[in-house]
């Protein structure tokens, strides 16, 4: 957009007039007030009347409006809402996975320590195997105790997703942005974005799957994603 006005050379900064009433109406209560009245035709600093017309007088005062620092502040945001929303069409469920992943985690490492911290007493031991049980279910649906075959679906629907979306997002900004910089940049912190998401599921996946268990999930490598990625550079 900036690209766009700059050729024109206008002037983005307009000055709006108005009028300020503040001492004009400070002026009419006092006048109105029944103290001010038995003293309406004395000749001093305490005549209403008087104070009226000389303190009273209405200001006219100037704001300067600088229009291209809107168009700036709604570029920036538009901008933002673009790659989040990028963002969240292509790896979405990448992160919904890990984000419980790492809530099942904790549960189950806070019952952990709840059972080492605490002496064994007959009247806790319900509660803190109920604690771990809880924590162990959460563990089982959400997290590494996924089957890897349904992990497998949940990598490659991904990838399939963005190897689907991506050329049709790269033609919009072409068509929108007619140039190719500003395509690079704009698109930058979404590959940036995807790129992060893959580097996690990896840490994780190696961290709670076996070799083997990795073979099924057949997660896609980091090659294989930056080069489906490389189409946008």
């Amino acid at each position: 957009m900036r690209e766009q006005i700059a050729p024109f050379h206008t002037e983005f900064t307009i000055k709006e007039i108005s009028l300020d009433l503040k001492k004009t109406r400070d002026a009419a209560f006092k006048i109105l007030h029944p103290r001010t009245v038995p003293g309406f035709f004395r000749l001093n600093s305490t005549n209403a009347i008087l104070e009226f017309l000389l303190q009273g007088t209405p200001e006219i005062k100037e704001h300067y409006l600088d229009s291209k620092k809107d168009v700036d502040r709604q570029l920036k945001a538009a901008c933002e809402q673009f790659i989040q929303q990028q963002s969240k069409i292509f790896v979405e469920p990448l992160e919904d996975f890990m984000a419980k992943q790492q809530k099942a985690s904790t549960a189950l490492s806070q019952a952990h320590e709840s059972t080492e911290r605490n002496q064994w007493c007959p009247l806790r031991e319900p509660m803190r195997r109920e604690e771990h049980g809880r924590a162990a279910a959460l563990m089982h649906i959400t997290g590494s105790k996924w089957g890897s075959v349904k992990i497998n679906d949940l990598v490659s629907s991904t990838y399939k997703t963005i190897k689907t979306k991506l050329p049709g997002t790269l033609r919009s900004m072409s068509l929108y942005l007619a140039n190719k910089d500003t395509e690079f940049i704009l698109f930058k912190p979404v590959r940036s974005n995807i790129q992060q998401v893959f580097q996690k599921i990896h840490m994780l996946l190696k961290e709670e799957f076996s070799s083997e268990d990795l073979q099924i999930i057949a997660c896609p490598s980091m090659e294989q994603v930056n080069l489906l990625l490389s189409m946008s550079k």
